[in-house]
């Protein structure tokens, strides 16, 4: 193995000078685990329902999701702003994801991913579960609608089922799968009683039930995500719809009638009613609650809910020796300064509003990788924060880096001057490009189809050879089935905008989910799929896997690898922080803790920084 090492005289030196420099940092025999703190408190999936109380006086209901604990239901006096909050006891029921307002004044919630249903009574004052809506089926509740005769019907994630629940006698009906292949269902009763399943993700079409004979079939036509709309709405009669760049459909029994235009609803009048808005929603707090009153005053009341916590999702050092962060649902960027010890939540750095996926330092600037839409922002930490798309924001909106990527895995910067991303597609489509933002001029580019159904997930640049490092994964957008069976590493030629070199180790692998550019010239990385996850070496030059080794115990975690600052590489499991001598390949464990660690973070100083879901830890690893 040495042998194979020392390739160039460069690179002899280079280790003496690494290995030299190891006796100046000692690792720290059992380190121990210290909080932090929880970086942001904020909720998701947030919906305002107009109602009654228990004593029939207007109430406003909010519905509202948390990663750090179940969801909950506010109860809000629209007068006073007086507020009881409700919260879920089915286990994982963390995220409301469907939700309805019934015309019996009960309040209706599908909990996800628990698959579960939950009711707020207000004349008994109990917010219940009612039962799973279709137990090993139905995770994430997609849509809930009510029929004539106070039936609900609920469609779900998962196998695209559909689902009844009779709230007179507690009973649950299920229809099983609307579609074998798609798994996304939103369901809407059309005025004929017949029940208007829209499939979602990859071609999006119309699946009609008829719930007295079971007889379902695809009605009107069918799109493919990417090339055609198709949407379902409600006309003015009542009568379900078909919208799409195939044409207008109006929806009877098993047949779609072509109609010229669809008959609109009429925007709803101004009533002496109670109207609510959270005025501080485009800033993902939820505080803010303005309430316009049947008098035409308004009101705004700041809710003093208690949240538990926001899943921290990436970990990041930025160019001032800052760690900072993205919370998961809602998206908030947070920092911690280990000089000070001060740990803050920014607030909005993204147009996406979901998490930020990874993150990269150029030129003394932050780069912001987000989902959904793959939305890439930049932020100078030396400046003053104030998010906006304008010159003078910081974080500053670029906005998409293509028109497929979706969720971008991996940031790097450096070649040609660019900030280049790896990012599986769309929901519904295949295909994750390779992409990158050119910051002196502002132009995006992306290479669509670079792995054809696969996608590019993770990068890593070696500059002196001119090569970006390209780890690919077997998975496509939500919502896909995998048609790629084996997972590439391939080298890309970035100024002649060509692959050079694909291979992969001689192993099923499903995706390349680490990639580190080691100090002696060597690949490293993590691979995951069809057996025990390996650590793997790669020589560039000779462009051959020299090298795999067993991982510890629990399963890599993304972008997990990275060089410590005594010239050792080191890693995270799930369960595991680890180090590898680059010379011999021997991984040493430092912790070992059954699914402590959910995301990676850098060494800073002697610490090392990582999550364990919503609360931001450290250990003192080096002495």
């Amino acid at each position: 193995m040495l042998r194979k090492l020392l390739f160039v005289p460069a690179l002899f030196l280079l280790l003496v000078t690494v290995n030299c420099g190891r006796p100046s940092l000692r690792l720290v025999e059992n380190p121990i685990i210290r909080d932090i703190g929880i970086p942001v408190q904020s909720v998701n999936w947030v919906r305002l329902h107009d109602g009654r109380d228990g004593a029939g006086k207007p109430a406003v209901y909010a519905t509202m999701g948390q990663t750090a604990d179940n969801l909950f239901v506010l109860r809000i006096n629209p007068e006073t702003g007086e507020l009881k909050q409700y919260l879920s006891r089915v286990p994982e029921s963390n995220y409301p994801t469907a939700t309805l307002m019934s015309r019996s004044g009960k309040l209706y919630v599908g909990a996800a991913y628990a698959g579960h249903l939950l009711c707020y009574d207000p004349a008994n004052d109990t917010f219940e579960a009612l039962g799973a809506i279709n137990p090993g089926k139905a995770s994430f509740p997609c849509a809930i609608e009510e029929d004539a005769e106070g039936r609900l019907w609920i469609g779900s994630y998962g196998t695209a089922d559909l689902t009844s629940y009779e709230p007179r006698t507690g009973v649950f009906t299920r229809y099983g799968r609307m579609d074998e292949v798609d798994m996304y269902n939103y369901p809407m009763v059309n005025s004929d009683g017949t029940i208007c399943n829209r499939i979602m993700m990859t071609q999006p079409h119309l699946v009609v039930l008829d719930p007295k004979t079971g007889e379902k079939k695809t009605v009107g036509p069918v799109a493919t995500k990417g090339k055609e709309s198709f949407d379902l709405v409600r006309g003015a009669d009542n009568t379900v719809y078909i919208r799409s760049s195939m044409g207008n459909f109006r929806i009877q029994g098993f047949t779609a009638v072509p109609v010229e235009k669809i008959p609109e609803k009429p925007a709803a009048s101004p009533t002496a009613s109670y109207r609510s808005t959270f005025t501080d929603a485009d800033q993902q707090l939820y505080r803010k609650l303005s309430v316009k009153k049947p008098d035409g005053s308004t009101q705004t009341f700041t809710l003093d809910y208690k949240a538990a916590g926001t899943e921290i999702f990436v970990l990041h050092t930025g160019p001032d020796g800052c760690l900072y962060g993205s919370s998961i649902l809602p998206l908030h960027l947070f920092r911690y300064d280990p000089r000070s010890g001060s740990l803050a939540d920014m607030g909005k750095c993204s147009a996406a509003s979901g998490e930020a996926y990874s993150m990269a330092n150029f030129r003394g600037s932050i780069y912001i990788s987000s989902y959904p839409g793959a939305m890439v922002s930049v932020y100078d930490p030396k400046k003053p924060y104030h998010y906006g798309k304008g010159p003078a924001d910081n974080p500053r909106e670029l906005g998409r880096i293509d028109d497929i990527s979706y969720r971008p895995r991996s940031t790097v910067t450096g070649p040609l001057g660019r900030v280049w991303l790896a990012s599986l597609p769309d929901y519904g489509r295949w295909g994750g490009p390779l992409s990158w933002y050119e910051p002196s001029t502002g132009e995006k580019h992306a290479y669509y189809r670079i792995f054809g159904d696969g996608s590019c997930y993770t990068l890593a640049p070696l500059e002196k050879l001119g090569l970006m490092a390209v780890g690919t994964t077997i998975q496509a957008g939500s919502g896909t089935t995998p048609k790629v069976k084996q997972a590439q590493l391939f080298l890309w030629d970035y100024k002649a905008e060509k692959k050079v070199w694909e291979g992969a180790p001689d192993r099923p692998v499903n995706t390349f989910n680490a990639l580190l550019a080691g100090p002696d010239g060597r690949l490293y990385g993590t691979i995951t799929g069809g057996g025990n996850p390996e650590l793997f070496v790669f020589d560039p030059l000779s462009r051959t896997f020299t090298d795999r080794k067993p991982l510890p115990e629990g399963g890599p975690l993304d972008n997990g690898l990275q060089v410590g600052p005594d010239g050792f590489l080191y890693g995270f499991t799930s369960s595991c922080f680890y180090r590898i001598d680059m010379q011999t390949l021997e991984i040493r464990k430092i912790v070992h803790k059954e699914n402590e660690f959910n995301i990676p973070g850098p060494i800073i100083g002697k610490d090392v920084y990582y999550a364990r879901n919503h609360v931001l830890r450290a250990m003192k690893v080096f002495r």
